[in-house]
């Protein structure tokens, strides 16, 4: 089976580093080759896996400039690799490529069908703007986002498959404490991370705001930081590092920039944030549960379907200052239950979502797909 992929970003976030996972552990029997859109980032580790790559500038279909860069170089291109690569499929990263697919496959007699990852937030008129009715199938990663194809015509061809992460990365690896040392915090200090995209919607603002006012009550949470701003979350960016820098933070909290190597950022931590305000998955869950560290997650999109309450972690109100400092408070005194509840998510993760069940379960949504005739 022959697969061709499409991503509208090589920026190594969530949605590329599935890719990057999935792509780097296909069987044999599965031919992939991916397009990106620039010769950067997710491009470059591609080629160090030995992934075939194609590069064709990628047009924002929701700009009026990105459609003419489709329509006049993208979408030839595309037609020119379909002749050449023969694909069983197209399957798009994210729901954003797929007018250049299906543009691209046209009168293709069938033969080929475009397939779509949806795996965030999906706005109603996003269906028909990105003509996801020229999906022969989608993939969600939760049942939030499959739910916001609920009562539409795609509905009944929405499958769920939730991410997987190659646990071999994070697992046996001895604990690195050394990020705790380097920043002067004491054994006894409860350590917890927030690793990815700085952004409003992640919510590192009021991860701080919880830890000022946990540590106020004498608890000594210390906050770990991982990730950087892009374009539009710069100004985001600038007011988190000036609350950071503030006297009630000072030295209670630490932004460094996001590695490759999430497992020593993990080991640092006694528990995981990923209090986001939108979430179609919750990828960091996963990584932190597969070194034992158990998280801490807001209510909201697939983030409740990833963490068994009590059990593999803790969910609080999104945005609620208060309740993720109350539920700071109560993890600190209770550093048994701590390590328990991490000793569960290590075992929840290594049961529901490792790479090899990610990838079995897309080779099956796939090939339902391929045996699926175009709409």
């Amino acid at each position: 089976m022959k697969i061709l992929f499409l991503t509208p970003s090589v920026r190594l976030l969530g949605a590329r580093q599935s890719l990057l996972a999935l792509v780097t552990h296909l069987p044999s029997r599965v031919e992939p080759l991916v397009v990106c859109p620039a010769a950067t980032g997710l491009t470059e580790q591609l080629q160090h896996f030995a992934v075939p790559v194609e590069v064709i500038p990628h047009g924002a279909w929701r700009k009026v400039t990105g459609r003419l860069t489709a329509h006049f170089r993208q979408i030839p291109a595309l037609r020119r690799l379909l002749r050449h690569f023969r694909p069983d499929l197209i399957h798009c990263n994210e729901y954003h490529s797929v007018p250049q697919a299906v543009t691209a496959v046209g009168d293709r007699g069938g033969r080929v069908g475009v397939t779509a990852h949806v795996r965030l937030g999906l706005p109603p008129g996003h269906i028909a703007k990105y003509r996801l009715e020229g999906c022969r199938r989608i993939v969600a990663v939760s049942q939030a986002c499959k739910s916001l194809l609920a009562g539409t015509p795609l509905e009944a061809r929405t499958d769920v498959v939730y991410n997987g992460v190659d646990v071999r990365n994070l697992t046996g690896r001895p604990a690195d404490r050394s990020l705790r040392a380097q920043f002067g915090w004491a054994d006894d200090d409860l350590v917890v991370g927030l690793l990815g995209l700085v952004s409003p919607r992640k919510h590192q603002l009021v991860a701080a705001e919880a830890v000022a006012r946990a540590n106020a009550r004498g608890v000594p949470v210390r906050l770990l930081l991982a990730g950087d701003a892009f374009k539009s979350s710069l100004d985001y960016g600038h007011r988190l590092r000036e609350r950071l820098a503030a006297e009630d933070l000072r030295g209670k909290a630490q932004w460094v920039p996001f590695a490759a190597d999430v497992a020593p950022l993990y080991s640092a931590c006694d528990a995981n944030l990923l209090i986001s305000a939108e979430e179609g998955f919750g990828r960091t869950i996963i990584e932190a549960g597969a070194l034992g560290v158990p998280s801490i997650g807001t209510r909201i999109g697939g983030i409740p379907e990833l963490i068994r309450e009590g059990e593999t972690g803790y969910l609080v109100g999104e945005g609620s200052v208060e309740d993720l400092s109350d539920c700071l408070e109560r993890l600190w005194r209770d550093r048994a239950r701590l390590t328990a509840i991490g000793d569960a998510a290590r075992r929840h993760v290594l049961a529901h979502f490792t790479i090899e069940a990610h990838v079995a379960a897309m080779i099956d949504f796939w090939q339902r797909a391929r045996e699926q005739p175009n709409r």
